[in-house]
């Protein structure tokens, strides 16, 4: 009896250690995954292979989670996540009929199935803690944009002497200053949703004690968006401010507080430094703000679904992505490329890409709406409205440059998909109970 009793409690031992190191596993998975977010736009840092530093992250990060193989299967709840990024994978696959050569589409589906492949299902398997993986976002981002204002300021050789193997120059002599991105727009953009993540926490009381690091984060991220002088960068945040005030009904007193508190700040700065702002005018005119560069994009977006409609189907060949719209542009003698994520996969990857980009955007906001009908909790609540707000800024940003990998547009993306996905489940089941419950009670009573 007591070698069975021994014999069991040694049992019990080794199966909670193993419980214990599978934890351990996943946290540091976590970690690493967390780390990779942070170091998202730092696209200047690539120490070996021409790979970007958050990727080492991204890897190391899942390398810890095949330990622990069970957890991968959470991300087969991010349908819209996992649907999209399956659409665009097979519709490169399709489009190697109309490729130049195999050899010529072989980085390109490289870099699909890294992003779609692996750092996808990551995302989703760490999405659950959304709002960690939001302030190391944030932190991330916020860091950067110091980079940018000493940049500015006073180290204008900061970014070449903290790049490594960059893959751009640095061309802040022209007015425009990018930091550790790998161009102005990058960081603007970038600085755009970090703005809105603060926004949006400022407005929660749970975050009352960080409110003074939020401001900053908030401050410094404004001044970084317009010394990058990126013209979309209002056009992308104030459309997430709207569905912010217009979904936090019960928040909407305080968005409303923190819109008047960034009035004021621009106010002020317009004020105290009125060089900042007027400098931003004129970087806007130096990007190309005039007339025949826009007529010039506008162009090339013409002459993309000019190509798209002569192989709708299955698309150029993913080896042409970079060449979507590709154009002379009579006025201006420049060569063109469209200027829009969504017309580039059509172009290059065919139908199925197109309707897998729009998977990625369409069906995380349609499983976000559903969830917000069904009354969540009010944490739950500000921060499904904080990543519709989020999705709708990331939906213009795809639509108003080419950014066929970049990191700091997908990722978010896929967190945002999975921490729906993953809410989704939970929720549903607690509705049935729910439901359940009351009937039961029901035919009780009617006894």
């Amino acid at each position: 009896m007591s070698s069975v009793a021994g014999s069991a409690a040694f049992s019990a031992a080794t199966a909670s250690t193993r419980t214990d190191q599978q934890s351990l596993l996943f946290f540091s998975s976590a970690f690493m995954f967390r780390a990779g977010l942070a170091l998202l736009t730092f696209e200047q840092i690539r120490p070996l292979f021409g790979i970007q530093i958050s990727d080492y992250c991204f890897f190391v990060s899942l390398l810890l989670l095949l330990f622990r193989p069970s957890s991968l299967l959470l991300g087969v709840r991010a349908s819209g996540i996992l649907l999209g990024g399956a659409l665009i994978f097979l519709g490169s696959l399709l489009s190697l009929f109309n490729s130049a050569s195999p050899s010529n589409a072989e980085g390109p589906l490289a870099r699909l199935f890294v992003l779609f492949g692996l750092f996808a299902p990551l995302a989703v398997v760490h999405s659950k803690n959304i709002q960690k993986n939001m302030l190391f976002l944030m932190g991330g981002i916020f860091a950067n944009c110091v980079i940018t204002l000493f940049q500015a300021s006073l180290f204008p050789g900061i970014a070449d002497a903290l790049s490594i193997n960059p893959t751009r120059p640095d061309i802040s002599e022209i007015g425009r200053f990018q930091g550790l991105t790998s161009h102005p727009n990058v960081i603007g953009l970038s600085a755009a949703l970090a703005v809105l993540l603060g926004f949006g926490l400022l407005s929660f009381d749970r975050y009352r004690r960080i409110r003074g690091r939020l401001t900053l984060v908030v401050v410094v991220c404004s001044l970084a968006g317009l010394l990058s002088g990126s013209r979309t960068v209002f056009v992308c945040f104030v459309p997430g401010v709207i569905v912010l005030a217009l979904f936090l009904k019960q928040r909407r007193r305080a968005v409303v507080r923190v819109l008047v508190a960034l009035i004021v700040f621009w106010g002020g700065l317009t004020y105290v430094a009125p060089a900042v702002v007027s400098q931003f005018g004129e970087r806007l005119d130096s990007t190309g703000s005039d007339i025949y560069s826009d007529y010039g994009r506008l162009w090339s977006a013409v002459y993309a679904v000019q190509e798209i409609s002569q192989k709708p189907i299955i698309g150029w060949g993913i080896d042409h992505i970079d060449d979507a719209g590709l154009t002379l542009v009579p006025w201006t003698g420049e060569f063109v490329g469209a200027h829009n994520t969504f017309l580039k996969y059509w172009n290059a990857v065919g139908l199925l890409g197109a309707i897998g980009f729009l998977a990625l955007f369409a069906v995380p906001v349609r499983q976000i709406l559903r969830l917000l009908k069904k009354n969540p909790s009010s944490t739950s609540t500000e921060v499904l409205v904080l990543a519709l707000a989020c999705y709708a800024l990331l939906f213009i940003v795809s639509n108003l440059g080419p950014f066929d990998y970049n990191r700091f547009l997908y990722i978010p993306l896929f967190a945002f998909g999975g921490f729906a996905a993953n809410l989704r489940t939970p929720l549903e089941m607690g509705l049935v109970a729910h439901h359940a419950k009351a009937g039961k009670l029901a035919v009780q009573q009617a006894l």
